[in-house]
């Protein structure tokens, strides 16, 4: 692909392969993410088996000095519709780059390749959240270099609440998990629910079935949904994604110290979740595959649900995902959290699919697959 014969560090770029997968697992510790708590991704022991259960054509490109990763850029594709038409979508992620190669073309020559790549296999849009406040990602979405500038579509609120009380759920709601039978009706209510976005995936029974039966932890058991009237009104899945990443914790700031405090105080009277602890994996639930339909209070009676199962449970923090302007936020009431920004950022293939998607109304949804 392509090399830079700088005397002080020489970098080539290549397609990873299989036989990288220690030495890109050896990156992840150097490139640690700031914010409340600093932590990096330990992806141990495949770091793409989930992309690739996700999308077996997903790929990184690699940058190497010698036989060090020094920097690395994941793609992972899938649809994403608008106006009721599939775009085939290449999500940008795993975009990180060794510390004592920031300030060179290290970066530029990942994505480069990656963007030529997706330009030629038609890819319609590319995706890519960037964490608020991060300037360092934010010039390839200005246009410059010769990439295409682009459409920023909101931020995506990361909530991370902490079951420390038990919540009331709305008793007009049952609260069950489903059953093989209830299938068709669920992928019914996904579908009615992603189309009201402006851009949002679709899921067919049979990607749901294969995401049950090949991702661990996202069987039928680790589903609840909400039933009102015979009808199922809201769904999520409590996924715990240690199988395939853990964010490892390597400093905690004095807010997370003060929470642990208070949760050591307050255990001496009540069950309390497990503290942040540094120097070990970070103990987090994933709530995903979320719908309602047209009813935010039945998401939300999931979300206390979630919380009061995990009352003095063995983990520290639920996260959820969800776009900023979403309705779907009213859903979040009531719980104990702290929340994080990611940016969301389309590019698109032509000036005129630019044009026609930011004159049209309404908000972007992501799942799962979008912020492996």
């Amino acid at each position: 692909m392509q090399e830079d014969n700088s005397a002080n560090h020489p970098v080539k770029v290549s397609w990873a392969e299989d036989s990288d997968n220690e030495r890109i697992l050896k990156l992840s510790p150097r490139c640690a993410q700031s914010g409340m708590i600093r932590m990096y991704p330990d992806r141990s022991p495949i770091f793409n088996r989930l992309h690739r259960l996700v999308d077996p054509g997903s790929y990184h490109a690699l940058a190497l000095n010698n036989t060090r990763v020094v920097g690395l850029l994941g793609t992972v594709h899938g649809n994403m519709y608008f106006l009721d038409k599939p775009l085939r979508t290449a999500y940008f992620m795993d975009f990180r780059v060794d510390p004592d190669y920031r300030k060179g073309l290290t970066a530029y020559r990942l994505v480069k390749p990656t963007i030529e790549r997706e330009r030629s296999s038609g890819a319609r849009l590319g995706l890519a959240t960037v964490l608020r406040n991060n300037e360092a990602p934010m010039v390839f979405t200005k246009g410059r270099g010769g990439f295409p500038a682009s459409l920023y579509m909101g931020d995506n609120r990361i909530f991370n609440f902490i079951p420390v009380r038990k919540l009331k759920t709305d008793p007009q709601f049952t609260i069950e998990t489903p059953t093989d039978d209830d299938i068709p009706e669920l992928i019914g209510l996904y579908n009615r629910f992603y189309k009201t976005y402006r851009l949002a995936p679709r899921l067919s029974e049979e990607e749901f079935r294969h995401y049950i039966s090949r991702i661990d932890g996202l069987g039928l058991k680790n589903f609840r949904i909400a039933r009102a009237d015979g009808k199922i009104k809201a769904v999520l899945a409590i996924w715990d994604e240690a199988p395939f990443r853990n964010y490892w914790v390597t400093r905690s700031n004095l807010n997370i110290k003060m929470l642990n405090g208070i949760s050591r105080l307050f255990s001496l009277f009540a069950d309390m979740p497990e503290p942040v602890r540094t120097n070990q994996p970070l103990k987090q639930l994933s709530l995903v595959l979320f719908a309602h339909d047209d009813s935010t209070e039945a998401l939300g009676t999931l979300l206390r649900y979630a919380n009061n199962l995990h009352l003095g449970g063995n983990y520290s923090l639920l996260q959820i995902q969800i776009h900023q302007d979403d309705p779907a936020i009213a859903s979040l009431k009531g719980l104990t959290g702290i929340s994080i920004y990611s940016e969301i950022h389309i590019f698109t293939e032509t000036h005129e699919l630019a044009r026609e998607i930011e004159s049209t109304p309404g908000l972007v949804h992501l799942e799962f697959q979008h912020y492996l």
